[in-house]
């Protein structure tokens, strides 16, 4: 059941010239501005200080819209850049007054005289004494008003260290900022809000903050969870004051931006009055949403809410405003998350498998699942232990048609478990959605995680040859590991020199994942990858974590020109072009092989190299 507060229905006798429904909330106490879709427009060029205005914001659902003044201080020109004014404002009222300029309130639409004068988008630090506003001039955010022709289309990319969107000047009284946009998690525990807060706002998110409970009727099936795009139920819209929320993840947990919408026109909207994320074309989903409380606070005050029904798509995330139209929403990304473990409480768990649906965002969706992951396991493997072992089945099917499964394993004592198996999950994610090859996204997800109590963890102490090294023969080797508060134990391990391998002096190699990685790279068992399909075969043959690999590493004298080994330039020609050439002549380049990756040995950390020598032929023969 909505809130009544944030269902929109039609009031009947008022409908405009253009035909179009006036949207109102139910709340009959609500000035007529806000009911009116597309009002009129006070125009820029005859705003003047000491204009008078009234604002709208939700400060709690149960109140709907509630008024507040706006005295116009005056007009900034070019303050946002060439051409891009900004209205400066004071804004007035009891709750103002309480509060200062909020968090979530960013497209407040703000009226004179029954004119749309624009939206409240800018704040000037968060200890001020007054509550300094820029108001974005609707004139400006109209822009954005109409679909782009391309619909969709391709959405930009973001750099791996973004700028925050439209940073104004710096002044000798602070600087003009978009008004926090903060991201309302209902489900996310504290610890996991306090480790993925940083990453968001780097990422040019807002403050992450608690929301209480999961929002209402948002847990789909996984049925449903499948069927992709949605269409919203009738009647159910957006108007002007109103809250909106861009859903990042919903289903068992949720996770959305919260602002305030500016204009409505038939199935179109403006909202925030600066931008989002600054995408540009862009599909995510919005939803109306429960503003439970308006905290004051003197650091900053915020919007405690959360969603509750889909509305739409959002179009277009642009300087001056996000757009979007409402009717369907896009599909997203499923994410399915299965526990399982020793724990006593297992059998308790009302819910075995979690149900999720993750914002498809161009390098952001990999965060995403990580903070659902995380919440999902921190009050269910993590809390039971002080420590242990957890294997961890990454599968995940990508808009390309491929379909890659990464298994890996996390032992420890006295940690949880949430964050690594979390940041293992993204990093492995973001292999395939963060590279230059190709644009491939998630389709779907799944992650399960098996808990158990024992520490499986070792660390290696040695390894060396047990048997002759011969190529094309099979031999042994013998690694010791210590395992966690245990005796050292020895394992012998089956190999085969590679029939190719030339004879002479090698470094045996014992390395665990990190440094099998390394050892990879640096060996050229990972070529140089030239497209997408070689990319991803790399991706797929670097050694996973909780595997033990063992290596024959000979290093060799090649030349490199800048960086790169050249390993098969004839000798005369390098000897000329080192010469001034640009090439480190008698660099040495390690040629590594694989003789073996062994799994289900736990988690094997650290490295040990022995000598040994490769014989041209088996000397017993």
């Amino acid at each position: 059941m909505l809130a009544s507060a944030l269902v929109a229905v039609v009031v009947p006798g008022l409908a405009l010239a253009t035909g179009a429904p006036t949207v109102v909330p139910r709340d009959p106490s609500v000035p007529k501005e806000v009911a009116r879709e597309d009002p009129p427009i006070f125009p820029l060029a005859q705003v003047k200080a000491g204009l008078r205005g009234t604002g709208y914001t939700v400060f709690e659902s149960a109140k709907g819209p509630q008024p507040f003044d706006a005295v116009v201080l005056g007009v900034m020109r070019g303050f946002l850049g060439p051409g891009e004014d900004l209205i400066i404002a004071r804004l007035e009222g009891k709750d103002i007054e309480r509060t200062g300029v909020i968090a979530g309130m960013s497209g407040s639409p703000v009226y004179i005289d029954g004119k749309l004068l624009g939206a409240v988008g800018y704040r000037f630090g968060a200890f001020t004494k007054d509550a300094i506003a820029g108001i974005t001039p609707i004139e400006r955010m109209m822009t954005a008003a109409q679909p782009s022709p391309k619909g969709e289309g391709t959405r930009a990319k973001r750099t791996s260290t973004p700028v925050p969107p439209a940073a104004g000047p710096m002044t000798a009284w602070g600087q003009v900022e978009p008004i926090a946009i903060p991201l309302a998690a209902a489900g996310v525990p504290p610890a996991v809000a306090a480790a993925f807060g940083p990453e968001l706002v780097r990422r040019g998110y807002g403050p992450l903050v608690g929301a209480g409970g999961v929002s209402v009727g948002s847990a789909p099936s996984p049925a449903a969870v499948a069927a992709g795009p949605s269409t919203v139920a009738k009647g159910v819209r957006f108007y002007a004051g109103g809250p909106i929320s861009g859903q990042l993840v919903d289903g068992d947990l949720s996770l959305g931006a919260i602002g305030t919408v500016t204009w409505v026109k038939g199935d179109r909207f403006l909202a925030f009055g600066h931008p989002f994320l600054g995408n540009g074309e862009t599909s995510m989903p919005v939803s109306n949403a429960d503003i439970v409380v308006t905290v004051a606070s003197e650091a900053g005050s915020w919007k405690m809410g959360q969603a509750t029904a889909p509305v739409g798509r959002l179009t277009d995330d642009r300087l001056h405003a996000i757009a979007g139209t409402m009717g369907t929403s896009p599909p997203m990304v499923p994410l399915t998350v299965r526990v399982r473990g020793d724990s006593p409480r297992e059998a308790a768990d009302a819910k075995k498998e979690l149900s999720f649906r993750v914002f498809q965002h161009p390098t952001d969706t990999p965060l995403f699942v990580a903070i659902t992951v995380a919440s999902s396991l921190g009050q269910r493997v993590a809390a039971e232990q002080a420590g242990g072992t957890v294997d961890v089945d990454v599968k995940a099917r990508l808009s390309t048609g491929e379909q890659v499964a990464w298994p890996f394993r996390v032992a420890d004592e006295g940690i949880g478990f949430d964050m690594p198996v979390a940041l293992g999950v993204m990093g492995l994610l973001s292999t395939v959605t963060d590279q230059p090859f190709a644009k491939v996204e998630l389709s779907s997800v799944e992650v399960t995680v098996s808990g158990r109590r024992d520490v499986d963890l070792a660390r290696i102490v040695s390894v060396d040859a047990s048997s002759a090294l011969v190529p094309g023969k099979p031999a042994q080797v013998r690694v010791r590991m210590q395992p966690f508060h245990g005796k050292v134990i020895e394992r012998r391990i089956d190999v085969r020199v590679p029939a190719g391998a030339p004879a002479g002096a090698y470094q045996l190699v014992a390395a665990g994942q990190t440094e099998a990685l390394r050892a990879e790279r640096e060996g050229g068992l990972l070529a140089l990858a030239t497209d997408w399909p070689s990319y991803l075969k790399n991706v797929l043959q670097a050694p996973p974590p909780g595997t033990l690999s063992l290596y024959l590493v000979r290093d060799e004298a090649t030349p490199r020109l800048d960086g790169l080994p050249l390993p098969d330039l004839p000798a005369s020609l390098a000897g000329v072009l080192a010469d001034g050439g640009g090439l480190s002549g008698g660099a040495f380049e390690a040629r590594a092989l694989r003789l073996a990756r062994i799994s289900g040995v736990g988690v094997v950390v650290g490295e040990s190299t022995a000598k040994v020598l490769v014989q041209e032929k088996d000397e017993e023969e």
